[in-house]
């Protein structure tokens, strides 16, 4: 027996056509929002209204820390702060022997008449959620538009560089880790000076250099840092570790593994680095970059 509703009481376009229209209105918004970015104010209202609920969707892991801090034993709360004291005098020697190097620093670019780096505000801010993919590597932190953070801007926690910021809401943001496959890093080997870049791999825990020649002395062990050739981040950030390399007579290049520096699963505050917008120092005044007209031709341009 056929039960359907007679076609009399059907209203409305058929489900096929309304799939269609909302599949091109889906289209129509990422190709408006891509091109022409003019769906910020609405991103920006939807974080602020699904905030709340984000928060409520954190506390049971919130509960969870604090339970799990209420029931530590005594004795190792003691180890704990043993061993943070043990810390804390490594990095005093450390921090007295950073002063000295900056103050030499310091003569030095007096010396040579270049300008003084600025220092970079930061801002310490919470995890609040995370998105480890097969596509994305990412991070969402507790601070946005309301306090100051910047797209672009590096974050870094206690051992080392973690990313940059790619998107910023009204109240939290969006992290890019530095093993997300669109990330791309300019670093240097501590022990040789030897400058390369180090390629996100799209998976937890693993970065790797493809770039560098099977003749360049780099092995397992070697501490990568930032080199700052970029601009975007400060040199001497923690990066990574060496942990493979592979020759080939076949290939002009070694197949070369690293581990980064910072675990971001055991982290749970990290700092923004809201390095200012400024040129490059002294030392290169006369450089010249293309820049696109609206015209269409490439025209090149002299940087103050």
């Amino acid at each position: 027996m056929d039960i359907r509703s007679p076609d009399l009481f059907i209203r409305g376009p058929s489900p096929l056509a309304r799939l269609v229209f909302y599949c091109a209105l889906a289209i129509a918004c990422i190709v408006v929002d891509f091109r022409f970015h003019k769906l910020n104010a609405f991103r920006n209202m939807v974080s602020a209204l699904i905030f709340p609920l984000q928060e409520a969707a954190s506390l049971p892991a919130l509960l969870f820390a604090t339970v799990k801090h209420a029931i530590e034993t005594p004795q190792a709360l003691q180890a704990q702060n043993e061993a943070l004291k043990q810390q804390l005098l490594r990095q005093a020697d450390q921090a007295q022997r950073y002063l000295l190097a900056q103050e030499d620093l310091s003569a030095l670019r007096s010396l040579m008449g270049l300008r003084q780096q600025e220092n970079a505000t930061h801002t310490v801010t919470e995890i609040v959620g995370m998105a480890h993919t097969p596509f994305a590597q990412k991070i969402v932190i507790s601070a946005g538009q309301s306090s100051g953070i910047r797209v672009g801007s590096p974050v870094i926690s206690a051992s080392g560089l973690i990313g940059q910021i790619t998107a910023v809401n009204l109240l939290n943001s969006e992290v890019t880790l530095i093993t997300d496959k669109n990330q791309a890093i300019p670093v240097m080997a501590v022990r040789n000076g030897l400058r390369t870049i180090a390629f996100g791999n799209g998976e937890p825990g693993t970065l790797s250099l493809p770039y560098v020649p099977i003749a360049s002395d780099i092995q397992a062990g070697d501490m990568l840092v930032t080199s700052g050739i970029d601009g975007l981040y400060p040199p001497g950030l923690a990066v990574g570790t060496v942990k493979s390399v592979e020759r080939d007579s076949v290939s002009a290049f070694a197949r070369i593994q690293c581990v980064p520096t910072s675990a971001v699963l055991t982290q749970r505050y990290v700092l923004v680095l809201n390095v200012p917008d400024r040129p490059l120092d002294g030392d290169l005044p006369n450089l010249e970059q293309p820049e696109a007209t609206p015209s269409g031709p490439v025209r090149k341009i002299k940087k103050p």
